[in-house]
């Protein structure tokens, strides 16, 4: 198989995992913070329901929202500070679901903010609805969340190029833009048809939306990286062989995520 294209691969599989713990952590937070407060909740693969959430404060159902955002913050924070942690020369496929994991987790948050204004449905949105926030708080908040979105998405290019073991794929700008193409936008693309089916069914638009949207992004670090230089290539090559351990892990957990997860657990 071609080195680009096994990485590629390599990388899609990486992403939906990411994708899929990302979502799997997030909805967890919401249905234990709603088990510890009395809500009955019900966890489901990519929502919660709480049966007796009506009966707890405006405090706790605010406590209940925020705690996805707020645990996707945490994730994201934690998987960055991992990454730059443990990187040396030698990158490998655990630095590039550190990479895929961080930006996940910081973009499910910092895609609340963004969208809050506009979708009272979503965790951000209830809480503006539930405590009156207003309005130039919101927008406000929407901007600084835009701007953090679009920083973390330039300084994401680089990361992605150092995945590359080969000068050549690198020494000139349009290789190296070739390269984000396999590594970042390629993945992307193909985990975002892959996530968007496992998220079937859905009870908010947002929810079927968000896993294609939340990746627009990523156009912008591809386009990038051919003014990105000085980039050290890796000296590690297994990232362009195909690894069926992590092929293998992403079957269990989407067999978790439909079959069980789907179908919902009820936390009593």
């Amino acid at each position: 198989m071609n080195e680009k294209i096994a990485i590629s691969f390599n990388s899609a599989i990486l992403y939906v995992i990411a994708f899929l713990l990302t979502t799997v952590f997030h909805e967890l937070a919401h249905a234990l913070t709603g088990f510890l407060l009395g809500s009955s909740p019900t966890l489901h693969h990519n929502f919660v329901s709480h049966a007796t959430i009506i009966d707890l404060t405006l405090f706790q159902k605010t406590v209940v929202a925020l705690a996805g955002p707020v645990i996707s913050l945490i994730q994201g924070l934690l998987a960055g500070y991992g990454y730059y942690k443990l990187r040396k020369k030698a990158h490998t496929l655990l630095h590039l679901f550190l990479l895929w994991f961080s930006v996940l987790g910081l973009y499910n948050f910092l895609g609340y903010l963004m969208t809050g204004l506009f979708f009272k449905n979503g965790d951000i949105g209830k809480v503006y609805l539930m405590t009156q926030t207003p309005y130039w708080l919101q927008i406000g908040l929407a901007l600084i969340a835009t701007l953090l979105f679009t920083f973390i998405a330039y300084k994401m290019t680089r990361p992605f190029l150092q995945m590359s073991y080969k000068m050549e794929w690198l020494d000139s700008g349009a290789n190296r833009k070739n390269f984000s193409f396999h590594v970042l936008f390629l993945p992307w693309m193909v985990g975002s048809v892959i996530t968007t089916l496992l998220y079937l069914p859905v009870i908010a638009i947002v929810s079927i939306i968000y896993p294609i949207s939340s990746g627009m992004i990523f156009i912008f670090p591809w386009q990038n990286a051919d003014t990105i230089t000085d980039v050290v290539p890796s000296s590690n090559s297994r990232i362009g062989k195909i690894s069926t351990i992590n092929v293998a892990f992403l079957v269990a957990l989407m067999l978790l995520f439909r079959g069980i997860l789907a179908p919902g657990i009820h936390l009593n």
